[in-house]
């Protein structure tokens, strides 16, 4: 399973007490398909396959006011 999650921050001050955070995260960075497990049941039409994936890329921004 590849997964590459990334993190930036950074910190703005505008004043002595007060700042403005800007932060952006990436999960699973290069939407690599993470494969889920083959069916077992010997009687399944599906056995050996594998039906799923998990793990997307998922991008989030915030933007947050420290005083």
């Amino acid at each position: 399973m590849i997964r590459i999650d990334l993190g930036v921050v950074r910190t703005f001050k505008i004043r002595e007490k007060q700042s403005i955070e800007f932060r952006a995260e990436a999960f699973n960075a290069p939407n690599h398909v993470n494969p889920g497990n083959p069916s077992t049941t010997l009687t399944d039409s599906s056995f050996g396959r594998i039906l799923t994936a998990a793990d997307p890329r998922i991008m989030q921004m915030a933007v947050k006011f420290v005083f």
